[in-house]
């Protein structure tokens, strides 16, 4: 259980007639040295109570220090959850409306069609593409393709002429 101290009486003086300093200095130096050994086993168990509240203390703490941690630890793990479920969501909705974009692509005309221009693709990782596309076709038409079949984001392409004079977002 749980340490005490146990009060204990080593001597009494009756003080009658009082005494002098000299004599009582010397009676309590007689009472130190008659009972040195209980008086280190009294502060043996002092130190060994002291001990005890330290250990006590630190153990209430640590517990305490433990039950932070978890709940931090669920807030945390709550939060990649749900960082990686928005992730998924944004990849299930691009690989949707890139699904959409390759649908909706126009139909690629023939190389012998007057109106038809090549456009040839180079991206920095070294994957290339080639299609022809109708004159009059909208640019975003070529970025639907560059999204729906190479996999970038239209947001994040930036295309360019070879000779970097021109660039288009």
């Amino acid at each position: 259980g749980r340490p005490r101290t146990i009060p204990r009486l080593l001597a009494r003086h009756h003080c009658n007639p009082p005494p002098s300093p000299e004599s009582l200095a010397a009676w309590l130096n007689a009472l130190r040295k008659r009972h040195a050994r209980l008086y280190a086993s009294m502060r043996k168990e002092l130190k060994e109570i002291q001990y005890y509240h330290e250990r006590a203390r630190g153990y209430k703490s640590s517990v305490r220090e433990d039950a932070e941690r978890e709940k931090i630890e669920e807030i945390e793990k709550a939060r990649r959850e749900e960082e990686e479920r928005a992730e998924r969501d944004r990849i299930e909705a691009l690989e949707a409306r890139r699904e959409t974009l390759r649908e909706n692509l126009p139909e690629e005309p023939e190389a012998t069609d007057p109106n038809c221009v090549t456009v040839a693709l180079r991206f920095a990782d070294g994957r290339t593409g080639r299609r022809r596309f109708e004159a009059e076709e909208d640019l975003d038409t070529l970025f639907d393709w560059a999204d729906g079949h190479f996999g970038v984001e239209r947001e994040k392409i930036e295309l360019s002429t070879m000779t970097g004079g021109k660039t288009f977002r």
